[in-house]
């Protein structure tokens, strides 16, 4: 009757074992996928901006009444905001997300193209970052903005984007419509 006892004994033990092994390894593991996570919605988001970019760079050449969309827009993770006067003080697009992955050098902003990409520490949370990839339209290229206030943002998940040419307004040169569904 002893021998039963040791095999339960036994067996307990090593049950315990592989939970606290298993355990050990899900805890590693965890912050690790996170980051590669926000390292592949960094990405991505950045390709979606591009095209964003890319659409209005197109809807400026052709003049007023040219008009692009973009369907489906997706924003995974963050959110993204696109300003304009008076709200916010400039026209820019942005897209912010915090991380604790290091996508980029903090308090560097890397120019690609028409995108600022910059990493800054969070202001409270001591391991977190915030993530940006901005374009700023009316600095560089003195393009105006205009969009409704329920467009403004956050924009998040899926959406469709309308960009419209509609010319000179606001005693600017190019005026740029965006509506968001």
């Amino acid at each position: 009757m002893e021998r039963g006892g040791d095999v339960w004994i036994s067996t307990v033990i090593y049950i315990a074992l592989s939970i606290i092994a298993i355990t050990l390894i899900i805890s590693a593991g965890v912050p690790l996928i996170n980051k590669v996570r926000d390292r592949n919605t960094f990405q991505q988001t950045k390709e979606v901006m591009h095209t964003f970019d890319a659409a209005i760079q197109e809807v400026l050449s052709e003049g007023p009444g040219s008009r692009r969309y973009l369907s489906p827009v997706i924003i995974k993770e963050g959110e993204l905001y696109i300003r304009g006067l008076p709200y916010g003080g400039r026209h820019i697009i942005i897209w912010t997300m915090e991380t604790k992955a290091l996508l980029i050098e903090p308090g560097r902003v890397i120019n690609e193209g028409n995108l600022k990409l910059n990493l800054n520490r969070h202001r409270i949370l001591l391991d977190v970052y915030v993530a940006n990839i901005t374009m700023d339209y009316f600095d560089d290229r003195r393009i105006w903005i205009d969009i409704a206030d329920e467009d403004r943002g956050p924009i998040r998940g899926k959406n469709s984007i309308a960009i419209t040419n509609i010319g000179v307004c606001q005693f600017e040169p190019t005026c740029i419509k965006i509506a968001v569904s």
